[in-house]
C-alpha cells in the first residue's frame, strides 16, 4: 500500500468511527418555588453560556441537556445572575433559581440543590418539564489558528568545515516552520486540520561566512481522534497522522567567503510526505484553544537542476527530511 492510499485509508475509517460516536449529555434541571406571590408572573430568561435555552415562571421547573464538561448558566440578560457549573458525565444537576426576598433588591440567587432535597420540593410544582427534551450544544465546529514548531532533524549531512576542523552540518528535516491552520471537528471526538506553513532549516553550528539554507513550502492534513481527559472535557490528548505535500523545495549556498566556496540555488521536485502527531489540547475560555506537544515528520526529496554545479553526496541528491517537532498552536473556534 503506497502513501496516498494508507492516508485515504486512515481518511476513511475516522470518518466511519465519527458515525457511530455517541456523545454523552448531562440533565440540568433549573426550577423556582418562590414562596411569594408578588410578580409571580414574571419569567425568568435562563441561559447557558450565553445562549437561551428555556424560561422559567413560578412554581415551575424545566430541563435541558448540555455536552459534559462545564458552562456558565445565567438568569437574565440585564444585571445578570451567574454561576459556574462543571459536570460529570450521564449525571443530572438540580438548580433552584429564586429571588432572594430578604434582601433589599430581592435579587436572584442561583442555588445547587442535592437530586434528593430537589425531587422533594420539584413534585409539589405545578408544571412539568416539555416533552421535548432541549438539548443545547455550542457548535463550535471551525477553528483558525497559526502553528509553530522548531524541530531537530535526524538526517545530516557535512557542508563544510571550520579552520579548528569542527564539521558543520545541516539537516532537510530540522529548523522551524510557521504557519496558518483551518479545522473542523465531526464530533467532540474526531475532526481534521489543515495548514500551510513555510519551513526553515540552516546550518549547525552557524557560522559567519557562510550560509546554507534549505526552505520549503507545506501544505498538510491531518485527520485526528481526541481522548477527553478523566471529567474534564476541555482538556484532551490529540492523536493524528496526516499527509503532507511539500513545494517550492531549493537549497540557498553562499559559500564564497571560503576557499572553494560557491554560490549556488539547488532545486528540488515536489515531494509528498506524512507526519504523527501527539498533543495536549485544553481550552483558555471563550472562544480560544490551545496545542501544545510533538510532531514526527517524514519526506524524502529529488534534486533537479542548479545554475552551476551538481551535488554528488546521495545525502543531497536524494535527502532525507525526517524530524522530530515541537508542535504549539493557538486557535480559534467559531
Amino acid at each position: 500500500m503506497n502513501l496516498k492510499n494508507l492516508y485515504y485509508s486512515l481518511v476513511g475509517l475516522f470518518c466511519f468511527i465519527n458515525l457511530s460516536a455517541q456523545l454523552p449529555y448531562e440533565k440540568i434541571i433549573v426550577y423556582r418555588n418562590e414562596p411569594v406571590h408578588e410578580r409571580e408572573d414574571e419569567t425568568y430568561l435562563i441561559f447557558a453560556n450565553e445562549t437561551l435555552t428555556t424560561t422559567l415562571k413560578n412554581n415551575t421547573y424545566q430541563e435541558f441537556y448540555m455536552p459534559g464538561g462545564s458552562f456558565t448558566l445565567q438568569v437574565s440578560e440585564v444585571f445578570p445572575t451567574k454561576k459556574d457549573v462543571a459536570c460529570q458525565y450521564g449525571r443530572s444537576y438540580y438548580y433552584r433559581i429564586n429571588r432572594n426576598v430578604n434582601l433589599t433588591d430581592k435579587s436572584i440567587t442561583i442555588v445547587a440543590v442535592d437530586s434528593l432535597a430537589a425531587a422533594n420540593e420539584i413534585k409539589y410544582l405545578k408544571s412539568t418539564v416539555a416533552i421535548k427534551k432541549n438539548i443545547i450544544k455550542f457548535d463550535r465546529r471551525n477553528s483558525f489558528g497559526v502553528v509553530f514548531e522548531p524541530g531537530v532533524g535526524f538526517e545530516k549531512v557535512g557542508m563544510l568545515s571550520t579552520t579548528v576542523g569542527t564539521q558543520v552540518m545541516h539537516s532537510f528535516g530540522g529548523g522551524v516552520a510557521f504557519g496558518l491552520s483551518y479545522g473542523y471537528r465531526f464530533s467532540d471526538y474526531f475532526g481534521f486540520v489543515s495548514a500551510f506553513s513555510k519551513q526553515f532549516s540552516v546550518l549547525s553550528p552557524r557560522v559567519t561566512n557562510a550560509s546554507v539554507v534549505f526552505d520549503q513550502g507545506v501544505f498538510s492534513t491531518t485527520p485526528y481522534f481526541t481522548i477527553p481527559l478523566m471529567k474534564r472535557y476541555e482538556q484532551k490528548i490529540k492523536l493524528g497522522v496526516g499527509l503532507d505535500y511539500r513545494f517550492g523545495a531549493d537549497l540557498e549556498i553562499e559559500t564564497e567567503k571560503l576557499e572553494d566556496g560557491f554560490n549556488d540555488i539547488w532545486k528540488y521536485k515536489n515531494a509528498f510526505g506524512y507526519h504523527i502527531l501527539a498533543a495536549y489540547e485544553w481550552e483558555l475560555g471563550g472562544n480560544m484553544r490551545m496545542h501544545g506537544g510533538f510532531k514526527y515528520n517524514d519526506a524524502r526529496f529529488s534534486y533537479v537542476w542548479s545554475e552551476q554545479y551538481t551535488p554528488l553526496d546521495p545525502k543531497l541528491k536524494s535527502p532525507h527530511a525526517n524530524s522530530l517537532s515541537v508542535s504549539v498552536g493557538l486557535e480559534y473556534l467559531f
